[in-house]
């Protein structure tokens, strides 16, 4: 396991040497690493459903990953998921642009696993911007 320090020195160095590219490696990433994750719990805990989703939020937060609220669905083949205290932002410092492209992925992926269908996300809401918490619109991509 990285620290969270570790993790967003290596982010901010990925986007001093790509630029823009690290976004997208950083969001495939989170968007992988969600599959294994919930496809583990579910067997591991045998959840599914509602069940699944609450474990989920919990499971996060205990990890330090920031408190996941997963909303209803806005509009058929969206979702918003709340991130309060994400890790990402809450060491990156200020910035003028959204930066938690790992959760942003991780986000896209929840999506997925639970439409079965390929989703993207957008962050709505960032710490690092200056607001309250982190919010990440999940959309079926068309």
């Amino acid at each position: 396991m990285l620290s969270t320090k570790t993790f967003v020195r290596i982010q901010k160095e990925a986007e001093n040497i790509l630029g823009d590219g690290a976004a997208v490696i950083f969001y495939e990433a989170g968007k992988k690493a969600v599959q294994v994750s919930v496809k583990r719990i579910e067997e591991e805990w045998k959840l599914e459903g509602i069940e699944l989703v609450r474990c989920l939020e919990e499971f996060y937060a205990e990890v330090g990953f920031g408190r996941f609220t997963i909303g209803e669905a806005k509009a058929e083949g969206e979702l918003v998921i709340k991130v309060e205290n994400s890790f990402i932002a809450r060491e990156y410092g200020k910035s003028d642009v959204p930066v938690c492209h790992f959760l942003r992925g991780y986000c896209a992926g929840i999506g997925e696993r639970f439409s079965g269908r390929e989703m993207d996300a957008e962050e709505l809401k960032c710490v690092a911007c200056g607001d309250e918490h982190c919010e990440f619109l999940v959309k079926t991509v068309e």
